[in-house]
């Protein structure tokens, strides 16, 4: 049998090779600043820009290369809803509350754009749109009522096909209909880094790489914060360090459940390929419990695949690259003889509510729990939360992130270490599921609500 691995395989992101991250060098730290960001991703530099717009002087320190965690390692959509529905949210938050987070997430994704637009960022973003695949009769059923929610509730494009009506969206025969989401999009998530890392430096942020954070203690007013080059004095502390949250912040830590999070790039594919496969260039997810992304490459010649491609955290990438191709080939049988040059891993934050969080224990601010909505989500909270603690948001809505406590387990201690057990069990659901599936008379017959 051939290897699906490629001759020139590489264990590190795609993504890394038109956007290479810079070099963790160390440099010497200022004594002081009145606010010091820990987290060199979307939500750190988006928080020291607003700040430094504000006039504050900030320094931000990540323990690796910026970038090197989540922001560069995405399978790169974005998009205007969050992963939990209007009554997962309305168990948290009470119906009202939910209809309002998922309005205030619609407008986030509205300001994301014209914020990359605004600021000249090249990113390869392009509103491509969304398809969302059926895994199951069922999951078509629930897709109707809730692209008719989208639409009258939220303000957020969005209609069904049934499955008949697929093949001018994706050459497959896997789901039982889809969610079509016209105004979501896709980017390549390491230039949107690296057009917020300049827009930091150019608003007058200082970045250190190569400068772990070993603690954060309070003396004489001010903020110490110790690191691997030494102490810096600050006012203020962000904390924005969401999946890498670690030890020298065990209240946060605990607050945060980081989940591996795995992708893989093919080949070029031949010419046409991607273009018969997916004619519209939608970006595709799916309904499963473990779902899967699927998208072509900003240049159209690739195939970027993603999932929980182990029951593990931090597998290896060539079991990552096996399993991801496996996924991609049931999705398409005919790139069976396809191979990967690229996979890796990532890790994102989610919260036990499920919600992205901003807020402040003492002089410590924290952007946490992207919750698998990082891009936009990171990027806005950022934002927002550097506006307010530089004073510059008085003249804007509240938020509806800003909520005092992030809750925890009591049996949570940083380690998830229910996670294998928990991508085991919803393997199995979703293989249950697609075996005890039936038909529905209004599934097999009726065309829902599609639209040419």
């Amino acid at each position: 049998m051939t290897s699906p691995l490629h001759r020139e395989f590489h264990d590190q992101p795609y993504w890394w090779e038109t956007a290479p991250l810079e070099p963790a060098a160390p440099a010497p730290l200022p004594r002081q600043v009145d606010v010091a960001v820990v987290g060199a991703g979307y939500a750190g530099l988006a928080a020291a820009t607003a700040l430094a717009r504000a006039g504050r002087s900030v320094a931000v320190l990540d323990a690796e290369a910026p970038g090197f965690g989540a922001s560069t390692r995405s399978v790169g959509m974005i998009g205007g809803r969050l992963r939990q529905g209007h009554a997962g949210l309305a168990a948290t938050v009470g119906p009202d509350g939910a209809l309002a987070l998922m309005r205030e997430t619609a407008a986030a994704y509205r300001w994301f754009l014209d914020f990359v637009a605004a600021e000249g960022i090249d990113c390869d973003l392009r509103q491509s749109g969304r398809l969302i695949g059926a895994w199951t009769w069922r999951d078509a059923e629930t897709q109707k009522r809730l692209a008719d929610f989208l639409a009258s509730k939220v303000g957020i494009a969005a209609h069904t096909l049934p499955a008949d009506a697929l093949a001018d969206e994706i050459a497959t025969d896997l789901y039982r209909g889809a969610l079509v989401l016209p105004d979501d999009g896709g980017l390549h998530p390491a230039r949107l880094h690296a057009g917020l890392l300049g827009l930091a430096r150019a608003a007058g942020a200082s970045i250190f790489g190569g400068t772990a954070v070993h603690g954060v203690t309070e003396e004489g007013g001010a903020m110490r914060v110790g690191t691997a080059n030494g102490a810096i004095a600050a006012r203020d502390v962000v904390l924005a360090t969401n999946a890498y949250t670690g030890r020298p912040f065990p209240w946060h830590r605990r607050r945060v459940i980081p989940v591996g999070s795995y992708m893989a790039a093919s080949e070029p594919l031949p010419p046409g390929t991607l273009a018969r496969l997916l004619p519209r260039g939608r970006l595709v997810n799916d309904t499963r419990r473990l779902a899967y992304a699927f998208r072509a490459s900003p240049d159209g010649s690739r195939l970027l695949i993603g999932g929980r491609a182990s029951a593990r955290d931090h597998a290896d990438a060539r079991t990552v690259a096996r399993a991801l191709h496996r996924s991609a080939c049931r999705l398409f049988p005919e790139l069976a003889g396809m191979r990967m040059t690229h996979a890796w891993g990532g890790m994102v934050a989610f919260t036990v509510d499920r919600l992205p969080n901003i807020g402040s224990r003492g002089r410590v601010h924290h952007v946490l729990g992207c919750n698998g909505s990082g891009v936009v989500m990171n990027t806005y909270l950022g934002t927002r939360l550097g506006r307010i603690i530089g004073g510059v948001d008085r003249d804007q809505p509240p938020t509806g992130f800003a909520r005092d406590g992030l809750p925890t387990h009591p049996l949570y201690r940083g380690q998830p270490w229910f996670m294998s057990p928990l991508s085991a069990f919803y393997g199995i659901r979703d293989r249950l599921d697609r075996l005890t599936d039936r038909p529905r008379r209004s599934s097999a017959h009726s065309v829902g609500n599609h639209r040419p």
